[in-house]
């Protein structure tokens, strides 16, 4: 298993050269961002690195947001399009600007939850890579030699709408919820302004970017990363959900569990989004709806 995170001097040092990494971009617009991400990428992107759309490879016959693919259609993208192999060393990255990092553990926890263990997360992102004068292209990537991809699906990364519910209700695990503290509280709209905004009674509020260093704007080290979860009274080392809007952050913070030794820690795959649209109304707390717009 690699690494899970690799700085941009490492990946300008190990890419290329016949060497099985390949780098994936899988930028997504920050709640109220008004970008699309697939023009930035075709703007201007790490030489040789493809582009995953998480609105493209998702479930689209679930009502929810961007929830879990099949197997099946995982990996036939990961194959076909990005040439990746069940041998392949994935790197992947997003261009957030404000903290460093916003979507990129969302797909390093899609390929863990698909069984590829070789993934890592470039800390500090497109940002970082451009710093160190490394190589960019424009366009579209060349289309890439198929891979060969074997999904197999891990159920212990993964929780559902029945697992979180008997956790809060029966106090057998902590939920922590990644958005930001507004959003939580009730005090500001949800992306989606037919939900209301709040949190699942029970769950603690951790967002996402509190295991980022503002300034450096890469991961804390697992001591920070510890120390943020003790803050908010959470002990990874207990049974642990990991929450957020609608599946994005609560990888993040996941990811962040993992680099201090927690590597099994599942990620409520509908989160806020399918939590309060089918909670009963004594499991959700601080509701505000609706919001003007």
């Amino acid at each position: 298993m690699s690494q899970p995170l690799v700085s941009a001097s490492w990946l300008k040092e190990n890419v290329g050269d016949g060497k099985n990494i390949r780098v994936v971009d899988v930028s997504f617009p920050m709640p109220g961002q008004k970008i699309d991400m697939k023009a930035e990428y075709l703007k201007s992107h790490i030489a040789g690195a493809t582009y995953f759309s998480l609105v493209e490879v998702r479930n689209k016959d679930s009502k929810f947001a961007l929830m879990l693919p099949s197997e099946e259609q995982f990996a036939d993208h990961v194959s076909k399009v990005h040439g990746i192999s069940n041998d392949s060393h994935v790197v992947v990255y997003d261009r957030n600007s404000k903290f460093g990092l916003f979507s990129a553990c969302r797909l390093w926890w899609m390929f863990r939850v698909f069984g590829h263990s070789n993934v890592s997360v470039l800390d500090g992102g497109f940002d970082k890579w451009c710093a160190i004068d490394g190589a960019t292209d424009s366009g579209d990537s060349p289309a890439m030699e198929a891979g060969a991809f074997m999904a197999k699906y891990q159920s212990q990364l993964v929780r559902s709408f029945e697992d979180v519910s008997s956790a809060l209700q029966e106090k057998t695990a902590q939920v922590c919820d990644a958005r930001n503290a507004p959003r939580f509280n009730g005090e500001a709209p949800e992306p989606n302004p037919k939900l209301p905004s709040g949190h699942m009674a029970g769950a603690v509020n951790i967002p996402f970017f509190k295991m980022l260093d503002s300034e450096a704007k890469v991961f804390k080290p697992a001591s920070g990363v510890l120390e943020v979860f003790s803050e908010a009274g959470i002990d990874i080392s207990k049974p642990t959900i990991m929450s957020c809007g609608s599946g994005v952050t609560a990888c993040a913070l996941a990811f962040a569990a993992f680099t201090a030794g927690q590597e099994c820690i599942p990620v409520f795959d509908g989160s806020w989004t399918e939590f309060v649209q089918r909670a009963a109304p004594d499991q959700k707390e601080s509701l505000q709806f609706p919001f003007e717009q």
